[in-house]
């Protein structure tokens, strides 16, 4: 008995697929097709808020001044020459430190 229920059911679906495919219009031409990434783009900037978008917009300000002020703002101070100048280099190693001895010789002391 259940396989004729089944049987029932599918074939009332079927039938009402084939009323819902015929009931939908066909479409006669497709839409331009948006490149994903540029669609997806959109969108976000749609969903943000005006002070978003200006948070990013000075913030990508910022970025290009800063990018501006390391390439073509005012170079460093050069340092004058000093003639006879010669680089000390690192200081000289202290040897190893003797064995301490007493002030005055000790009977015990070897």
């Amino acid at each position: 008995m259940p396989l004729r229920a089944e049987a029932c059911h599918c074939g009332m679906r079927q039938a009402r697929a084939q009323q819902l495919a015929a009931a939908q219009p066909l479409v006669a031409a497709a839409a331009p097709r948006v490149a994903r990434g540029a669609r997806d783009r959109r969108e976000a900037l749609d969903a943000m808020t005006t002070d978003v978008k200006l948070l990013l917009a000075m913030a990508a300000l910022v970025l290009v001044a800063g990018l501006g002020w390391l390439a073509f703002g005012p170079s460093r101070p050069s340092y004058p020459a000093v003639l006879g100048h010669v680089d000390a280099g690192p200081p000289p190693v202290a040897g190893p430190t003797p064995v301490p001895l007493p002030p005055f010789k000790l009977p015990w002391w070897k």
